[in-house]
């Protein structure tokens, strides 16, 4: 058994850099759709899927993909035992600003051994 201690690290991980310079393309891509759609949107890791289901593309399919390896490497690097997770979700808000700044806030939250280990994370792009 690996260390789940260190799930709230990987949490932190995820949020921010799902908000983050690194993810800009696809937060350009949800940026580009309707508002309606994307004021809030949930990705399950494990399943690989996101919600609402007007947001599924192949474009998206390939970032949430990106991600489940990411998060995969690291369960193996920590040693933690894929059976041991339950879920990992990540949750966006999305909200545009008066000007041209677009603001972002992400919750990681990953399930692991009936405990949650969660994280937010805050950015803005203009």
């Amino acid at each position: 058994m690996g260390k789940l201690n260190q799930l709230s690290g990987v949490a932190n991980n995820l949020a921010d850099s799902f908000v983050s310079v690194t993810n800009i393309d696809f937060l350009h891509y949800i940026e580009s759709l309707p508002y309606e759609n994307t004021k809030l949107f949930e990705i399950n890791l494990l399943k690989e899927t996101i919600t609402p289901q007007e947001l599924d593309s192949d474009f998206v399919k390939q970032i949430i993909k990106k991600y489940k390896e990411w998060f995969d490497s690291e369960m193996k690097k920590l040693k933690i035992e894929p059976g041991d997770i339950e879920d990992v979700s990540i949750k966006v808000a999305y909200k545009p600003g008066k000007t041209f700044a677009r603001y972002y806030t992400c919750n990681a939250t990953i399930k692991a051994k009936g405990k949650e280990y969660s994280k937010k994370a805050m950015s803005s792009y203009s």
